[in-house]
């Protein structure tokens, strides 16, 4: 048995099987998101995800749902909080995934969770099929979903899982699967590499453009460098995949072009003016922190040496979107620019385009020791041995030790919205004091109007920046101003443009001054 031959899935039952058996597994340790107890129940239940960002994103893709159910389109005005404010492609845009979820399963918190298990199911799945596209056969396709799998669930994935950029996760999955088979195209194009360019185009431009706008001039490069080597109906193909990949998401990247102005504008530290000694003297940030990532990329580097002499157009190509994204991620840890565009989130998308060619060196290591010995499975027993032995010397067991995400309101918050809905009426604004402590707590709050039918100024998200997000109060200032500096008159006015009846303090500062007003009356105290 020739490990390195390119022998797919079909002619293979075996690997099928144990492809198969990987997805299981990997079904497995994503139910342990939703335990503990039945996960299944809580997989399906009505009780949302309440980690990170989880909350905004469900909250925008309800309002994204309603919108596009009563007149297709994609941006809509949002009364609820903020006294009004534009849901655009570009604010929140890690609202899609949910949006697509509901557009499938209806507008619940079981289509969002469902949905948020299936973009796990990928990662296998995903990296076979870029596997698949740099010529492994079915036995590194194999090798190519453990990997992926294992860098699924590491710590920096985990982060942002639980942080809720499902669009980035799920868009850069597909990333390696572009890249890989860009390369397949080149050596042998036809249907079925033309339908996996456009449909791996088409993912990752609807969860993340931004991947897109990064992988797309890899490929007119690729264009301009084929020029005269391949024939026009070559490029003809290649482009319309391409444009297969945007037109399918016509209906809202127009909006999300139009709409990019939205961006607040860069406010904060100043970067180095000298950037590459900058570069130099921060190198850790270009370097991935998990042992198993980083020795995925080391693995990933030999295998791209390995792919020059068979494959020179795929390991360049998987080499660029290595560097692109690598580049990419540690700028966004050292200049404050490139981070309010989440820039150092793509490191891991780095490595995920390390994992194919850190299979395709398993691969051909093995087939080597098989040749050797004259007896060619024994190559593959030593490769599963090693790798064996590897992971237990790194405990990488551990990172599959999921601990589940946060599901339900839990007690307290059920007290607080109860406390809401009793001493409130539809009929005026409530003020909520932010707090910003500097940790990743639950942004909860952002599903306040649906579970309480009221309208808030602040507790939208904490972390994010639209122009209207002036008017709150925020750590004991109102619109940037110690609330104590108020007067009462100018607190008069400030209530009646934007009709707030109640206020709901969480800092001292605030509340003395509140229990000041004349016209305030205490209502409800809170935990």
């Amino acid at each position: 048995m020739d490990v390195t031959a390119d022998i797919g899935f079909r002619r293979s039952p075996f690997w099928a099987m144990i492809l198969i058996a990987l997805v299981v597994g990997q079904g497995w340790v994503t139910l342990k998101l939703f335990g503990p107890g039945l996960p299944i129940d809580r997989l399906t239940s009505d009780e949302m995800v309440f980690d990170g960002k989880h909350p905004l994103h469900a909250y925008h893709g309800l309002l994204a749902n309603r919108v596009w159910h009563e007149r297709q389109a994609t941006t809509c005005y949002d009364p609820a909080f903020q006294a009004g404010y534009l849901k655009t492609p570009i604010f929140d845009a890690g609202s899609r995934p949910a949006e697509l979820f509901y557009l499938v399963g209806g507008p619940t918190a079981g289509s969002y969770k469902i949905g948020l298990a299936v973009c796990c199911l990928l990662a296998p799945l995903a990296f076979a099929l870029a596997a698949r596209g740099i010529g492994l056969g079915a036995s590194g396709a194999c090798f190519a979903a453990v990997i992926g799998a294992a860098l699924w669930w590491s710590p920096a994935c985990r982060v942002l899982l639980e942080a809720g950029d499902i669009d980035l996760l799920a868009g850069g999955l597909f990333v390696p699967v572009y890249l890989a088979w860009l390369g397949r195209y080149w050596r042998s194009p036809g249907p079925t590499e033309f339908f996996v360019l456009a449909g791996s185009s088409a993912i990752a431009w609807y969860m993340h453009p931004l991947l897109m706008v990064g992988a797309l001039p890899v490929a007119l490069l690729f264009h301009l460098w084929a020029f005269r080597a391949v024939r026009f109906a070559w490029h003809l193909g290649l482009l319309f995949a391409n444009l297969a990949g945007l037109a399918v998401n016509s209906f809202w990247i127009w909006d999300w072009g139009s709409h990019l102005w939205m961006y607040v504008p860069y406010g904060g530290e100043e970067a180095p003016h000298t950037l590459w000694p900058a570069a130099m003297a921060e190198w850790q940030a270009f370097l991935p922190n998990d042992p198993v990532d980083l020795a995925v990329a080391i693995l990933g580097l030999v295998g791209l040496l390995c792919m020059a002499r068979k494959n020179a157009v795929g390991a360049v190509l998987l080499a660029v979107g290595t560097m692109l994204f690598v580049v990419a991620g540690g700028a966004g840890q050292l200049w404050p620019a490139m981070a309010e565009v989440g820039a150092q989130k793509t490191l891991s998308i780095g490595i995920w385009c390390c994992a194919i060619p850190a299979a395709y060196a398993l691969t051909s290591i093995a087939g080597s020791l098989g040749s050797s010995t004259g007896f060619r499975p024994l190559g593959l027993v030593w490769i599963v041995v090693g790798i064996g032995g590897l992971c237990y010397g790194l405990d990488i067991s551990k990172r599959f030790e999921i601990a589940p995400l946060e599901i339900g309101l839990g007690s307290e918050r059920e007290e607080t919205i109860r406390a809401i809905r009793a001493g409130t009426s539809p009929d005026g604004r409530i003020l909520w004091e932010d707090i910003s402590d500097g940790s990743r707590a639950s942004g909860w709050s952002a599903m306040l109007p649906e579970l309480t039918q009221r309208s808030y100024l602040g507790r939208l998200s904490p972390e994010i920046a639209i122009d209207r997000m002036h008017a709150r109060l925020a750590d004991g200032k109102l619109v940037g101003r110690p609330v104590g500096d108020w007067s009462d008159e100018e607190l008069a006015r400030f209530f009646a443009r934007y009709n707030v009846t109640r206020v709901i303090c969480r800092t001292p500062e605030s509340e003395s001054r509140f229990r000041r007003l004349k016209s305030a009356t205490l209502i409800a105290g809170f935990a």
